[in-house]
């Protein structure tokens, strides 16, 4: 067995879609109707198993977050170089809560959020 994704909940798959695939550069591992009001939609970053899926909230039974009301997905990403992605993501409009900072395993670590406000921690030297 191994994790297969976890649920971050979305308010619109497709731009969430745009967001995950376009800007962050993941892959889609899934993309299916399922009923009339359910499309199965996960993604992957590229090269890897594990993956999130961008889950409409009338199927997960919580709301999506909101820019003004974030919530922490306590998803922690890894980089191999985080200000170097730092610099790129920022310049496609990903908001970041604060500049790559030192943390106590002596990587540097920040937090960035999708556009509905779900937050992801990432770090390097990890």
């Amino acid at each position: 067995m191994h994790v297969y994704a976890t649920v971050v909940i979305v308010s619109d798959q497709d731009a969430a879609l745009n967001f995950y695939r376009d800007t962050l550069g993941w892959e889609v591992r899934q993309d299916n109707q399922m009923s009339p009001d359910y499309r199965f939609l996960a993604v992957v970053p590229p090269g890897h198993s594990s993956g999130i899926v961008l889950g409409p909230p009338h199927i997960h039974g919580r709301p999506a977050p909101t820019p003004e009301a974030p919530v922490n997905t306590d998803i922690y990403l890894s980089s191999d170089d985080l200000r170097v992605d730092f610099e790129r993501l920022s310049a496609l409009g990903v908001v970041f809560d604060q500049e790559p900072e030192l943390m106590p395993w002596g990587g540097y670590g920040a937090r960035f959020r999708d556009p509905d406000g779900n937050l992801f921690f990432v770090s390097d030297g990890v």
